[in-house]
């Protein structure tokens, strides 16, 4: 049997530092520090955390407020340092501020320097006020990191993976899952015809969770009856609704979790896992990403047993679950591009750098194919007034064929016949293509003409599989957005809508 630490013992001190980091870091961004910082998790990042705390050291808040920010802050200036020394968080016994303890940063054991007290460089900071005591202690790492690359070339350190911080594999899609997900998809029209006469609200924008809870409300009073429906269809479909939410407005990935008879009791895979063989969304692949059980979502709504009827003010909506969850950056988007292969490092820093304020900041819906065509894997096609049909129909052709890497040419485009041009004519790799088309004036392109004829700028079977996706992707009403096509294998495409939350077809 495992012995259990006291309280204030290091394991157990350490450990506790460890499973309240994730929540310290989401307090810090979402809560403490306005919605501009610059959470880069680098050197922008501690530039304006050190600004901060110098603020609000001067600003007469009361201690108990200063220490929340401060332990906030030791979480934050940590994990940046770790992400240029490597290695990994560890505890110092030595007593700061009345604590039995402190956590320390270890860096990568081959550069050879002492653990670092983020608490104590804090500290420093407040006492020196020069506003460049992070800044200097990165660049004194930094320093040990080029030295050593001097040494070995191609040397990188290497930082241990923060528990529920730092970005993860996802798991592999269970074949229960995909069955799951499949009878969804395929009975949603079914689901809303049963629960809801047919009423088509179910686009996936973020405020049908409104009319999701209402309904759920409805239906059940108590957590006894919605449990006795849990595995009948309106559950189940309301369960993959809210989960198709999240994944298309976040970028979350549907995960599943089989049970496994060897796991440790209460460890994922045991039946006392509350994760264990329920389709659940989570977030892998980001820094600090959310998770949630729809059907917990759901279940929480309802009352335990017979009560008053009285709505409870404290209560977390549908929509609030989408807090939890962060949505994806230029940064992350191009991460996940390297990764599949579709870009270069060189153009992910480049683009990266042009986009350097903004660069992690999180994206709506529909920024998230603008952000694959400024990595140059997509084009689009303008939604709004246009100064020339034809021209506009050239470029988008000829941005498309660049990106087959000579495998297709596009030449002699060509608008001609009725008032403002009906026939698209073009000479793919020598063949010319014929391709109506319908305009109502000199301004606007025909988008249904545009997914019918990207298609011949295709390469076609034979060695490249790549070809051009519509992208789709949560629309607002009343809007205009532009169309978006992304050049991709099927492996790649299924890949960027597990991960992105679009829809490629």
């Amino acid at each position: 049997m495992t012995e259990t630490q006291p309280e204030n013992s290091p394991p157990h001190l350490f450990q506790k530092w460890l499973d309240e980091l994730p929540y310290q870091l989401l307090l810090l961004e979402r809560v403490l520090l306005p919605e501009d910082f610059p959470f880069d998790y680098g050197p922008l990042s501690l530039d304006a955390l050190e600004a901060q705390l110098l603020e609000q050291d001067s600003s007469g808040q009361e201690s108990g407020q200063r220490a929340e920010f401060v332990e906030s802050a030791t979480a934050c200036l940590g994990e940046v340092l770790l992400g240029v020394a490597g290695g990994a968080w560890g505890w110092n016994t030595r007593p700061v501020d009345g604590r039995p303890g402190q956590p320390v940063i270890c860096p990568d054991p081959e550069l050879e320097l002492s653990p670092i007290a983020p608490m104590l460089l804090i500290s420093y900071a407040l006492r020196v006020r020069t506003g460049t005591a992070f800044a200097e202690e990165m660049a004194r790492l930094r320093q040990a990191v080029t030295a050593r690359q001097q040494a070995i070339p191609g040397w990188q350190p290497v930082k241990e993976h923060t528990p529920l911080v730092d970005p993860r594999v996802a798991r592999p899609e269970d074949p229960v899952l995909s069955a799951w997900l499949a009878e969804r998809s395929e009975g949603l029209s079914a689901w809303v015809e049963d629960a809801f006469d047919g009423a088509w609200r179910w686009n996936f924008h973020p405020g049908t969770l409104d009319w999701l809870e209402a309904v759920v409300k409805q239906r059940f009073a108590t957590v006894v009856e919605f449990d006795a429906d849990r595995n009948e269809p309106f559950v189940q479909g309301a369960c993959w609704y809210l989960g198709e939410v999240i994944r298309r407005n976040k970028g979350a990935v549907w995960q599943y979790i089989p049970f496994d008879p060897d796991a440790e009791p209460g460890a994922p895979g045991s039946r006392e896992n509350v994760w264990t063989e329920v389709p659940f969304v989570d977030q892998p692949e980001k820094r600090i990403g959310g998770a949630a059980i729809p059907l917990e979502c759901l279940r929480e709504l309802l009352q335990e047993g017979e009560g008053d009827g009285k709505p409870d003010e404290g209560q977390r909506g549908l929509k609030d679950e989408l807090f939890w969850f962060r949505a994806s950056s230029y940064a992350q988007v191009g991460a996940l591009l390297m990764r599949l292969g579709m870009v270069s490092r060189e153009k992910v820093d480049s683009v990266l750098t042009e986009y350097a304020r903004f660069a992690h900041d999180e994206l709506t819906p529909h920024e998230v194919p603008d952000a694959l065509a400024s990595f140059g894997v997509a084009v689009s096609a303008h939604a709004d007034d246009v100064d020339d049909l034809e021209g506009s129909y050239t470029s988008l052709l000829k941005e498309a064929a660049a990106l087959t890497d000579g495998a297709v040419t596009i030449t002699d485009v060509r608008l001609h016949g009725g008032e403002y041009g009906e026939i698209l004519e073009f000479v793919r790799n020598g063949v010319p293509v014929t391709q109506d088309t319908e305009h109502h004036s000199f301004d606007y392109l025909d988008h249904l003409a545009i997914s019918e004829f990207i298609g011949h700028v295709d390469p076609g079977p034979g060695d490249d599989s790549r070809r051009f996706y519509f992208v789709d992707f949560v629309r607002l009403r009343d809007a205009t957005f532009d169309s978006y096509y992304v050049f991709a294998t099927p492996e790649q495409a299924t890949v960027l809508e597990k991960e992105l939350g679009l829809d490629l077809r």
